[in-house]
């Protein structure tokens, strides 16, 4: 299984890193959202990690990472 970075974007943008069974990083976004339920499992498993004291999601979008953020690039 390959690990692919996918973009998550509400009102502010999220990139993780996550392998995704059937999907690798030449796969079309519909391909990705087709696992929307394991992708939404794990952003708020690391959310909740991340704020325990709770968030809200009102809106959830997401497709493969394309690289368009450059400055947002591991070193």
């Amino acid at each position: 299984m390959t690990k692919i970075r996918i973009q998550l974007a509400p009102e502010i943008e999220f990139k993780m890193d996550l392998e995704v069974v059937g999907v690798d990083p030449t796969a079309r976004d519909y391909d990705v959202q087709q696992q929307k339920v394991d992708i939404y499992k794990e952003f708020e498993r690391r959310l909740k990690a991340a704020f325990p004291e709770g968030f809200v999601i009102h809106t959830f979008e997401f497709g493969l990472d394309r690289g368009w953020h450059d400055e947002l690039k591991e070193i």
